[in-house]
């Protein structure tokens, strides 16, 4: 998570959306910035609503808004499945490597909260703990040089993201009847993210 006091932004980190990259380009002109501990770097909406915006508030920063990113639920899903099957992960209880894409998918929609798929769900993660929606500004993941230059307007400066944490690559690819499934186990994350088209 990254504050911009003057500029009145708040940059929620939505795990395996070019946080990283954008963590890099954006810090030096922050006020404050969580990172390096996932449960800092990726404070999700509900709990920025229910403990940070008070806090900041108590601080004299107030009116801010809220800027996140999307990226397409298949393709976040396979973001993360790439991640975790990476060989440094062999042996822990969320190795994807033995298992495939489609399994892996399956599993979320069965329950995401298993070991081998818990990965937080996109739709909450943007939530105000209110059963509302919590962010100001949602973009696409896909669409990443809208939000450079909405940071660059913002902050009035130039940017240049560089490529970071980069899963490995692989085909993903899911047959029709599993990727219904997943919108119809799931659809806030494909609402979001159609609704974030600019």
């Amino acid at each position: 998570m990254l504050v911009f006091g003057k500029q009145k932004l708040v940059f929620l980190a939505l795990p395996k959306t070019g946080t990283s990259a954008l963590e890099h380009a954006l810090a030096d002109h922050a006020s404050v910035v969580f990172r390096k501990q996932p449960n800092l770097k990726h404070i999700p909406g509900y709990r920025y609503h229910r403990y940070m915006k008070p806090f900041l508030g108590k601080c004299g920063l107030t009116d801010l808004e809220t800027v996140c990113v999307i990226r397409h639920p298949v393709d976040w899903l396979g973001s993360w499945y790439r991640y975790r099957a990476r060989p440094a992960k062999i042996g822990s209880s969320n190795y994807t490597g033995d298992i495939s894409f489609e399994e892996f998918v399956s599993a979320y929609c069965d329950d995401e909260h298993q070991t081998i798929c818990k990965i937080g769900n996109p739709a909450r993660f943007m939530g105000d703990g209110k059963d509302g929606f919590g962010v100001d500004h949602v973009f696409r993941y896909e669409q990443m040089p809208l939000l450079v230059a909405f940071f660059e307007d913002r902050l009035g400066t130039s940017l240049a993201l560089e490529q970071r944490n980069v899963s490995p690559k692989m085909p993903l690819t899911l047959p029709d009847d599993l990727r219904r499934r997943l919108e119809d186990t799931h659809p806030a994350m494909f609402e979001i993210w159609e609704n974030a088209a600019r």
